[in-house]
């Protein structure tokens, strides 16, 4: 039951204390969670030497995703390793906090090479993907643990290492959802958790707890308050319900200030080619500059159609991109000049033009567009044969011109669709895999209060903890780098409290 005389929304309003228990459980730390960053955690902190419980509030283990991303320390020295650290403060929108990212920084690639080792020892092999991104003029060189291949992806990776873990030590309780920490004095001294009877255990931590619940993306009254530009999207899960936050704010801790990084994923890697070429909407009208032609920031120009339809069919997202025959011709030196903006991988995934929608006319091309979004119920695609050569006529026109009059395109960019075949690939970025905005954390990633005092006993990792992103959309240029975070944090963090 909330308290009375509160104000804000309800997810904020403290339930009343919980002093009674079923049973209680003594341990020195306690991770809320059992995704990639809690597995991590409890691994460390038992490796540590502290008698480690995980409380998990579904039956299985669970995260998500294909790549975990780290920086070669073996290649990349500290000017480029801090080079990295703006790259991401950069992209952020200049809202990272600096300690935080030196953390995983300095630390992925020993957190990940464990969760690699520990993975292939339970039969779920990594393919690598190694990658070198310049930013200010240093190289810096990336290697990911990548699952694609593998069924279940990277959860499949997550639940050989919960195995390996519970036989270092670690105590994992499912089923075991949190519902309020245990405080005292002001500092968090344990986790009340409702079982499946809906009787409360008290997890006793004398060292720490750390929340490692991941995000909110599932809870929609938390999207309407702290990311409302998220609104009409399609929601991932049904678990990432933001309760591992709200328990640290019940207990003081703050949340990062808006607005809260938004990762949108659209396309599968076959067909996501990152090119600016012509984009059209569902009625094969041109409605953008192409310049911005990466996945994750499309859904910035979609977001009008999803609330014109009134936020109840994500697909009002979708679009088109043309592509002329000879799209390849361009790739090399349009990647050159803008290495962040263009693309045609997702990890060692290349794009495959079998998969775009292809025709010999335009008119064809009109009709088979119009059966891909029937097929994929695309709820408002209609692209009548007429507009869309009309478009395609206007767009060439400007291509000839050499200045795009209707939205300012550059012109190195403006390339005509002429000639067959003729290429469409499904575009529009409208799943909602995370928002990522948590908990305000110090550099041990110790949740703070109010006066950014740090909380004792308190800890958030993963997409629970804050202040690594910033922007308004996640962004892409290092691929995994999500997933990273997670398991580095908890890796690092683990150890951290047990060693209080």
């Amino acid at each position: 039951m909330a308290t009375t005389g509160s104000t804000g929304p309800a997810f904020l309003q403290a339930p009343e204390p919980i002093t009674e228990f079923a049973e209680t459980h003594d341990y020195e730390v306690v991770v809320v969670g059992a995704g990639a960053a809690g597995v991590s955690a409890v691994h460390s902190a038992v490796a540590a030497g502290a008698k480690t419980a995980c409380v998990q509030a579904l039956p299985t283990v669970q995260t998500a995703g294909n790549m975990a991303a780290s920086i070669d320390l073996t290649k990349t020295d500290e000017a480029a390793v801090q080079a990295c650290v703006s790259f991401i403060n950069f992209k952020s929108d200049y809202r990272s906090d600096r300690d935080l990212v030196n953390v995983w920084a300095h630390n992925s690639q020993e957190a990940l090479a464990w969760w690699e080792e520990t993975a292939a020892k339970g039969g779920v092999e990594s393919k690598p993907h190694d990658a070198v991104l310049n930013y200010n003029g240093y190289d810096i060189y990336l290697h990911a643990n990548t699952y694609f291949h593998v069924e279940g992806n990277h959860n499949a990776a997550a639940t050989v290492i919960a195995e390996e873990v519970a036989k270092e030590g670690g105590e994992f309780f499912y089923s075991m959802p949190c519902v309020q920490l245990q405080t005292a004095d002001g500092a968090v001294t344990g986790v009340i958790c409702e079982d499946e009877n809906g009787d409360h255990h008290l997890f006793n931590a004398s060292k720490g707890v750390i929340l490692a619940t991941g995000d909110y993306s599932s809870n929609e009254e938390m999207i309407e308050y702290y990311a409302p530009d998220c609104k009409g999207f399609r929601l991932s899960t049904d678990f990432r319900d933001g309760s591992g936050m709200c328990a640290g704010m019940w207990a003081g801790a703050i949340m990062t200030p808006h607005t809260h990084t938004k990762m949108i994923h659209g396309e599968p890697a076959a067909v996501r080619l990152e090119m600016p070429f012509l984009f059209v909407d569902q009625q094969g009208n041109r409605f953008m500059d192409e310049t911005c032609c990466r996945m994750g920031y499309l859904n910035n120009f979609s977001r009008k159609a999803i609330a014109q339809n009134g936020f109840t069919d994500s697909t009002a997202a979708k679009f088109f991109s043309l592509v002329p025959a000879n799209w390849e011709d361009y790739y090399e030196d349009w990647k050159a000049a803008a290495p962040y903006d263009i693309s045609q991988y997702n990890g060692n995934n290349k794009v495959n033009p079998e998969k775009w929608i292809q025709a010999e006319t335009l008119e064809e091309l009109a009709e088979a567009m119009n059966a891909y979004a029937a097929e994929s119920k695309w709820g408002f695609t209609d692209i009548d044969a007429n507009t869309l050569k009309a478009t395609v006529d206007r767009y060439n026109q400007i291509c000839a011109s050499g200045r795009d009059e209707d939205f300012g395109k550059s012109t190195k960019y403006l390339v005509p669709i002429e000639g067959g075949p003729y290429y469409a690939i499904p575009r529009g970025s409208n799943g909602l895999p995370a928002i990522l905005g948590g908990l305000v954390v110090n550099g041990d990633y110790q949740c703070l209060n109010g006066d950014f005092e740090p909380i004792q006993g308190l800890f958030a990792v993963g997409n629970a903890s804050g202040q690594f992103f910033g922007g308004v959309d996640y962004p892409m240029d290092i691929e995994g780098l999500s997933i990273g975070r997670a398991i580095t944090t908890g890796y690092v963090t683990g150890k951290t409290v047990a060693n209080l």
